[in-house]
């Protein structure tokens, strides 16, 4: 193997990197999305039951349009990570296309779809810091009852 070979191969390895790296994100963003599901579907059980005092009614029903909007930025955000994703692996294909097809294949494309997929990474991360405020003021509003005892 030559030594443009070996420096194109290293080149086309680098992203994956950043998909390993993605990969991660995803699943710790996966785990929140699947336990704001679960406390959902609890709090709306609870509100099904008969005899629920007033007071708690009152709370879960403030509290469930947050966990609504938590969960669609956690979505969005999900969705952004697999986009990506998407983007690093097309950015290696790329860079690896460049042992056949040569040096000059599509440079600009292939920056430019690396930098869409961090750009991409950046605002899945935004996403998910906007989903953590969201989800104290769930937790305001669990312990609002609580203060003073």
């Amino acid at each position: 193997m030559d030594a443009q070979t070996t420096q194109t191969f290293t080149e086309a390895v680098a992203p994956i990197v950043l998909v390993s790296a993605a990969g991660l994100l995803y699943n710790g963003m996966q785990t929140k999305n699947l336990h704001l599901s679960d406390r959902i579907r609890a709090m709306a059980a609870e509100l099904r039951m008969l005899g629920l005092a007033p007071k708690r009614r009152a709370q879960v029903l403030a509290q469930l349009p947050f966990f609504r909007k938590g969960i669609r930025f956690s979505h969005r955000a999900l969705e952004l990570i697999y986009l990506a994703i998407l983007c690093f692996i097309l950015t290696s294909l790329l860079l690896a296309a460049n042992i056949w097809i040569g040096p000059t294949a599509l440079p600009a494309a292939t920056r430019a779809i690396f930098a869409i997929g961090v750009i991409l990474l950046i605002v899945a991360l935004a996403l998910g810091f906007v989903k953590m405020w969201i989800g104290l003021k769930t937790i305001e509003i669990e312990l609002g009852d609580t203060e003073g005892r």
